[in-house]
């Protein structure tokens, strides 16, 4: 009977890891910025756009942000392995967070409600559990890393897209003459955009960990072995494409008819500033929020061309941003506990 749950516990974890790739799919809106630029035709957009993201995760499953997320972030008094209930209470903790915010209106982190929650299990598991020390319970170093990147990230986005814009605007921009030559450069743009958006694509795939860790931290603890491992990271990219083509549309669609007015060179500016971050988080493995460093690229943009920011609708959003880590730690920390209870641990 116990051998039959652990199966049934393996295949479900399995089923929600890969659930979890097609939501980032769903939620993913790198493409609006093309779409609303009318580079593309919206499905040829939505396959390109599907495939990068897909071919991403994929080709950065073997360790990088997979491995921090399912093994990196654990100490050696946990041998760097989750048990099953560890990452069953992980996993619904983050997805029930994740709902709340959605049916409140409120912008979430996945990444930051998945790293919550492994916090708040672990420091339960350390303290019920007994023979474990939570100064050696986690890899304090590399969690010190993936929080300072929450900061560091969105901060240098909105850095690099500011120093990006004045650089062309002085060299490039500027020198344009008349309607004809700006329409021609933007045109331009319009193709070099599509290239940044495949580039940053393919990046949020490699960094969008979440998924990939679950499973990643099953084959740590043997439940799964290395070839089925890689075989679910395949379907993890696939239905993160699948998430893309059948669910983002809708947000991506929103997104693009308020960015009609927005310039192709502009566009551009904001996605490979946002690429070149996330590039550079996933070879640091390091899991960060595409959406907050989006955010404050948009910010940069804006500071740049000496627009009005909206500091009291940043305010609330960083709120929530900060808030994200600790609320999913302790729903992550009832949650386990609950399920220790019934001797499930």
């Amino acid at each position: 009977m116990a051998e039959e749950l652990t199966i049934i516990l393996v295949i479900v974890l399995v089923a929600m890891a890969i659930g979890l790739a097609f939501s980032i799919g769903a939620n993913d809106e790198t493409l609006a910025s093309i779409v609303g630029a009318g580079v593309l035709k919206f499905k040829i957009a939505l396959i390109l756009g599907g495939i990068a993201i897909g071919s991403g995760m994929i080709l950065f499953s073997g360790g990088f942000v997979p491995e921090t997320v399912g093994k990196s972030l654990l100490g050696e008094g946990l041998e760097e392995q989750y048990t099953n209930y560890m990452l069953l209470a992980v996993l619904i903790s983050s997805i029930i967070w994740l709902v709340i915010g959605s049916f409140a209106g409120i912008p979430l982190s996945s990444t930051h409600s998945l790293i919550g929650s492994i916090v708040g299990v672990v420091i339960v598991y350390a303290i019920f559990q007994g023979g474990v020390d939570l100064n050696t319970a986690f890899n304090y170093e590399k969690l010190r890393d993936v929080v300072l990147s929450w900061f560091i990230s969105p901060l240098s986005g909105l850095l690099i897209t500011y120093v990006l814009f004045k650089i062309s605007a002085k060299f490039i921009l500027s020198r344009l003459k008349g309607l004809n030559q700006i329409e021609k450069s933007e045109k331009t743009f319009k193709w070099l955009l599509l290239i940044a958006v495949i580039f940053a694509e393919l990046w949020v795939g490699a960094n969008s960990g979440e998924a990939l860790g679950i499973l990643l931290g099953l084959r740590q603890n043997n439940s799964i072995s290395s070839s089925q491992y890689l075989i679910f990271a395949v379907f993890c990219g696939i239905f993160t494409f699948l998430g893309i083509y059948f669910a983002a549309r809708y947000v991506i669609r929103n997104l693009a008819s308020h960015m009609i007015d927005t310039r192709p060179s502009e566009g551009f500016i904001i996605q490979i500033s946002s690429a070149l971050i996330l590039m550079i988080a996933t070879l640091f493995a390091l899991p960060i929020s595409h959406s907050h460093v989006i955010v404050f690229c948009i910010i940069g943009m804006s500071l740049a061309q000496k627009k009005e920011v909206d500091y009291k609708g940043l305010g609330k959003m960083g709120l929530y941003w900060v808030l994200t880590f600790p609320i999913a730690g302790v729903l992550a920390g009832f949650i386990y506990f609950g399920l220790s209870s019934f001797g499930l641990s």
